[in-house]
């Protein structure tokens, strides 16, 4: 009988399966799997912690810090650029005050849908398929970008680029934080080095392509230098090696508690071999052994009873997301079914054809294609819709929506500051008109003053002030850094007073981003990132606008603006209910 290599599975073994020559009726969908007691989904997740820690903090996770790092990098390194060029843009379009904001608010029009998207992507497939494609579809913009020749087409691509960018951070976190066992989880802080980094890299490609490309004083008729396109592009370059190292020099695995929410138990077992081989040299040890015989025998047992045709249909549901379970961890065979392809394609050819059914035809006839890709993404649309209920479930309410409130706060704050930064600098030194390289000499030291805030923020985490007062404190500082930055006249002492807010401000973004995936489970710490990340690029949006329009009254309004809305979202932190210092992820 002729066989194949099992084509879902991509970078496991090549195992034989069975392949019909005919064209069989189709067979019943398996019985679903049984629901875990609360029991039963702590002893799992113990019974995996204990396999983490047995394989260890070895090179598996260190590439995977690495890269996903440079997600992070990628992910600042952008917002820095649009700073940066911003008043570049604005030279040679000749845009005024009012509108140039709208140029940054693209970015994170694209950045808000861009994390929804890509945080509930990997909790539905994977985080592998999200992790691999952000950086891809924000190369594809970047250089794009480059290349615009009006104001308005340039806005369109920056959305893009941010749609592709927006996914990094979410993703990425939640993804390195459910490979790395529980005594190393607070390197999630450390993480957020590569967020500095990328404004650091920024900053100094600013140095040498805008000053000798761009015009220091105003054009008539727009400038023509094209500093800003070269900057565009060289990041895009940039951001396609990132690409190369992520796609083609690592082999990513499949996040093993993803596998495990999804009943796919098998493979997850097969994931934590892998990893194991490549940490150690030595063989598996017989408790490791035991471990995982017990994860692939003792959660994975199927429903055997009757059950109704709403279970049924949940059930489906879920295999359709999740992929079908193998049976024996032997010979990682599947489950039998009619036919291999996804649980999609076998829907669009059965064609829905249940009696009494809402979409139900006649025999011999299929909808048309308009109406399966109908019934297809508006079934999409309802399981995105159903992934946002357990975040706002009594156990994590408050803290899904303090969680909201800070992210969208801090981010309103931040690029109130950090957007228009250049523009401060040059109209609050002592001249009021400082030349064009003294201003990304300034913005060079700016940017590695927040490279200690990330690794200050790994120290304090884990001492008595924990996660949140952590984050409480240097918000608090970052507000009053705002406060004395605005009315500080003097060049030398604005410098060093934003040099301390950007330490102090990096140090908690750091917290925030390394807290957020600690608060919420496995199964739903992909949409609960991907959401608060979307609340954070809708402050983004609204900013630059409110920001343009306080500029044409005075500059210092939106340094007011910014340093009362980090006091507001200190304050939210200090309320915080949930303190992750010490705590497994689950």
């Amino acid at each position: 009988m002729p066989s194949t290599a099992d084509p879902s599975r991509p970078g496991q073994p090549h195992q034989s399966i069975s392949v019909r020559t005919s064209s069989p009726p189709p067979a019943m969908p398996p019985p679903p799997m049984r629901s875990l007691s609360p029991e039963e989904l702590l002893a799992q997740t113990s019974l995996l912690d204990n396999l983490m820690d047995d394989i260890g903090m070895g090179k598996f996770q260190k590439q995977l810090m690495f890269l996903c790092g440079l997600g992070w990098f990628a992910d600042n390194m952008w917002m820095q650029c649009i700073a940066l060029i911003l008043p570049r843009v604005q030279d040679q379009f000749e845009i005024q005050d009012k509108y140039i904001g709208i140029l940054s608010s693209s970015m994170f029009v694209g950045m808000m849908f861009g994390a929804m998207f890509w945080g509930m992507l990997a909790d539905a497939y994977g985080r592998k398929q999200a992790f691999n494609f952000t950086l891809i579809v924000t190369t594809f913009f970047g250089i794009a970008a480059s290349f615009a020749n009006s104001y308005w087409l340039l806005c369109l691509l920056i959305l893009g680029l941010g749609f592709g960018v927006g996914g990094n951070m979410p993703v990425d976190g939640a993804l390195f934080l459910e490979f790395t066992p529980k005594k190393n989880q607070y390197l999630l802080t450390f993480l957020s080095i590569f967020f500095s980094f990328g404004a650091v890299a920024t900053s100094l490609l600013g140095y040498f392509l805008l000053p000798p490309f761009s015009c220091e004083t105003h054009v008539e008729g727009g400038c023509r230098g094209r500093g800003w396109r070269y900057m565009l592009l060289a990041l895009g370059g940039l951001t396609l090696s990132m690409v190369v190292g992520r796609v083609i020099l690592f082999r990513l695995e499949e996040s093993p508690k993803f596998l495990l929410n999804h009943n796919r138990h098998q493979e997850a077992a097969v994931v934590l071999c892998r990893i194991f081989e490549i940490n150690h040299k030595e063989p598996q040890s017989d408790n490791f052994e035991e471990n995982i015989e017990a994860l692939t025998t003792r959660f994975q047992q199927p429903d055997t009873g009757i059950y109704s045709g709403e279970e049924s249909s949940s059930s489906e549901s879920e295999s359709s997301d999740a992929g079908t379970s193998p049976t024996e961890f032997g010979n990682m065979r599947r489950v039998p079914t009619s036919d291999p392809d996804s649980a999609l394609s076998r829907h669009r050819r059965l064609g829905s054809n249940q009696t009494g059914g809402p979409h139900s035809h006649e025999p011999g006839t299929r909808p048309s294609y308009f109406a399966r890709q109908r019934r297809h993404w508006k079934h999409k649309w309802n399981t995105a819709l159903r992934r946002l209920e357990p975040l706002l479930a009594p156990k994590f309410r408050l803290s899904t929506i303090l969680i909201w409130i800070i992210w969208a706060l801090v981010a309103f704050a931040y690029t109130a500051f950090n957007v228009f930064y250049p523009k401060f600098l040059q109209e609050h030194g002592q001249t009021g008109n400082e030349s064009l390289k003294q201003v990304y000499q300034d913005m060079i030291v700016y940017s590695l003053s927040g490279v200690p805030g990330s690794v200050l923020a790994t120290y304090m985490v884990e001492t008595f002030l924990g996660r949140r007062y952590t984050m409480a404190v240097s918000t608090f500082g970052t507000a009053l850094s705002v406060i004395l930055f605005a009315f500080l006249s003097s060049h030398t002492v604005s410098v060093v007073v934003s040099a301390i807010l950007s330490l102090l401000s990096t140090l908690n973004y750091a917290v925030i981003y390394s807290y957020t995936p600690e608060v919420f489970p496995s199964e739903i710490r992909g949409t609960a990132c991907g959401v608060a990340a979307a609340m954070s690029r809708l402050a983004g949006i609204v900013s630059p606008l409110i920001v343009g329009a306080m500029l044409t009254v005075n500059t210092s309004f939106p340094l007011y603006a910014s340093a009362l809305t980090f006091l507001i979202s200190g304050i939210c932190m200090v309320f915080l209910p949930i303190e992750t210092r010490g705590r497994a992820a689950t």
